[in-house]
């Protein structure tokens, strides 16, 4: 979505609860889902947790939101909240909500979100797992997204991640579809 700046800082998320149900580098659940990897290159370097799913807004056509329960009771509900108060800060409604990982020393190319559900939505990072040489690269300008802190970047812009470091960066990946463009609660989630 369009902002008047690269990066807005939104608020401050306290991390216990996420950090405690966080799978291990090692843990099977990174690997569940590799759609995302497959279909834009420019995220191979990553691994998804997914935990709602919207694949896209087409007019006309009923949402089929998933709710995908694959990770512990404690990890979905601790994403969630997030998730969930994201979405109020927004007033508007997930579309999608994941963790995403990248390994030490990788980078996602630049590049410009596509697709409706993607321009049309708030997109919104909570960095979980960080160090200090993993940059975010938005339009010309570089930030690091400190633990703790929602942000909300206009991914209109091109835009990169580096991490350099010695260590994994983890974000929670909100899109929130604005009350203006919200759907209808569909009639039934779908549970994976």
């Amino acid at each position: 979505m369009r902002l008047p700046q690269a990066v807005v800082p939104l608020f401050s998320w306290p991390l216990d609860a996420i950090l405690a149900a966080l799978p291990g580098e090692e843990d099977p659940l990174w690997e569940l889902w590799s759609r995302r990897q497959e279909r834009f290159p420019a995220h191979r370097s990553t691994r998804t947790i997914r935990f709602i799913w919207l694949e896209s807004l087409e007019p006309g056509v009923a949402p089929a939101i998933e709710r995908v329960d694959d990770a512990s009771p404690e990890l979905q509900a601790a994403v969630l909240a997030c998730g969930e108060a994201i979405a109020g800060h927004h007033g508007g409604r997930v579309a999608r909500l994941m963790l995403t990982e990248m390994a030490p020393d990788t980078a996602i190319p630049r590049h410009v979100d596509a697709g409706d559900l993607l321009t049309h939505t708030h997109r919104c990072h909570l960095a979980v797992v960080t160090n200090p040489r993993v940059r975010f690269e938005v339009g010309d300008e570089s930030f690091h997204f400190a633990a703790g802190q929602v942000y909300e970047f206009d991914n209109l812009r091109r835009h990169a991640v580096v991490n350099m470091g010695d260590s994994r960066r983890v974000h929670l990946i909100c899109n929130v579809l604005p009350a203006e463009r919200s759907l209808p609660e569909p009639a039934i989630d779908i549970i994976i």
